[in-house]
């Protein structure tokens, strides 16, 4: 009797301990890779919001189901090799029952690493790409069913760029755009689908530019533009911080100062107030989410509730940086680190609750979540089923310089000139 009662007992261990939804005997492990050194300069704060988002969901958040993740950080320094290779690293020291979930940067290191993520690893990976070609109608979970994209594809971005020059567009004729792009994948992909948007519209290309990072001078690209009489640029395939873009939009204020410069999300930022000063006034951008910071950052908008969020985390538990010169530059970096921590927390806990905690059952979570984001888009929900967050909006820069104890400082905050679209349910 009593060796009946053991071996029961250890048969109902042994199931307990190998469901795919308990997994006792492993941790959880998540990877993610940011850019938080590289060419465009040293982005720190991005590592600061994803740290804060997941010490809180470990310490205070309970953790899944009251077990802790272990997650580990890794400075891809912009390079899609040293992604690449961080991936292989982890992947060749935790096994499949283990690390669980990662997160990767930028378009350039998806497509090496389609094989071993969707068909080796078949693990769920979320990405700060938001590349038509692979979460687009041509890719998308068909076809890639691990990646999940944070924002609305470029593609998309570039049509509601497109769609709003067509209303703003006061002159006679057609609208004329110059289309500005880094030599890179990122700046490459969209740009078929905006071309062909752009016929549609009746939207005239007069010029197609591919500009450098490494500029130190945008002289001869301006003047292409003045030439083709643009009275558009949809500036694509770059981040409002860089050098670069500095040197971009000072040169053409002086050579065509009545050319309205617009441009995909990473222009929607508070660091290009800063180096490009007045220049910005007037930039419109595409916008995934929501702007998060402004100059003073006391003039930040905190009506929308995941906004507010974000800076209640950066003042409790980055006090010091959040209020002080040289601390949290910008709270949208600090944002895009929380995003991923959010975003990882939503997704086990979803396949917590679904009785999966595995790879498959996160993958199953992630792609049946229909969610507002803690509020991000003022209260309209999207659905992840095509693993694209496809929410965008467009804004408006306000820039102005202002004497401060003897010295002219930039001040700068963005307003809404559309309201939310969901990509996927627009009659474009």
């Amino acid at each position: 009797m009593k060796m009946r009662s053991c071996l029961a007992l250890v048969l109902t261990l042994a199931l307990f301990l190998f469901t795919p939804g308990t997994l006792l005997a492993k941790d959880i492990v998540v990877l993610a890779q940011f850019p938080l050194s590289g060419p465009h300069g040293s982005l720190d704060e991005l590592g600061w919001g994803f740290t804060d988002v997941m010490n809180w969901f470990n310490e205070e958040a309970g953790g899944v189901g009251g077990r802790k993740v272990k997650w580990f950080m890794e400075d891809m320094r912009y390079s899609p090799t040293v992604e690449v290779a961080n991936f292989h690293k982890y992947c060749s020291e935790y096994g499949p029952d283990e690390l669980l979930m990662a997160t990767g940067y930028i378009t350039g290191a998806l497509k090496p690493l389609i094989k071993k993520v969707n068909v080796e690893q078949k693990i769920p990976w979320v990405d700060g790409s938001f590349s038509s070609e692979v979460f687009g109608k041509t890719g998308g979970p068909g076809k890639y069913p691990y990646y999940y994209s944070l924002g609305a594809t470029y593609g998309d971005q570039i049509k509601a760029l497109l769609r709003w020059i067509k209303e703003d567009h006061r002159g006679k004729g057609a609208p004329r755009v110059a289309f500005v792009h880094s030599p890179t994948a990122y700046g490459r992909d969209g740009l078929p689908e905006g071309l062909a948007y752009a016929k549609q519209k009746g939207v005239e290309v007069v010029a197609r530019i591919e500009y450098p990072y490494t500029a130190t001078d945008a002289t001869s690209e301006c003047m292409k533009i003045r030439k083709a009489k643009a009275g558009y640029v949809i500036y694509h395939g770059y981040t409002g911080w860089q050098a670069a873009t500095a040197i971009f939009l000072k040169t053409l204020r002086k050579i065509a100062p009545k050319v309205r410069f617009t441009g995909t999300h990473y222009l929607l930022a508070r660091l290009p107030f800063m180096l490009c000063k007045e220049a910005y006034d007037g930039v419109v951008s595409a916008g995934c989410w929501p702007p998060f910071d402004a100059i003073p950052r006391s003039a930040a908008s905190l009506d929308n509730s995941m906004v507010k969020r974000v800076h209640d985390f950066a003042k409790k538990y980055r006090s010091e940086a959040y209020g002080k010169k040289g601390g949290i530059r910008d709270m949208s970096s600090y944002f895009v680190g929380a995003v991923y921590g959010f975003v990882i927390q939503k997704a086990l806990l979803e396949a917590e609750k679904a009785g999966d905690v595995s790879r498959e059952g996160i993958n199953r979570a992630l792609s049946r979540l229909v969610w507002d984001f803690h509020g991000m888009f003022d209260g309209k929900t999207f659905s992840y089923a095509s693993h694209t967050v496809p929410m965008v909006r467009l804004y408006e820069a306000h820039v102005k310089i202002v004497k401060v104890g003897g010295k002219e400082v930039p001040t700068g905050k963005w307003t809404p000139v559309s309201e939310w679209i969901n990509t996927e349910e627009t009659a474009w």
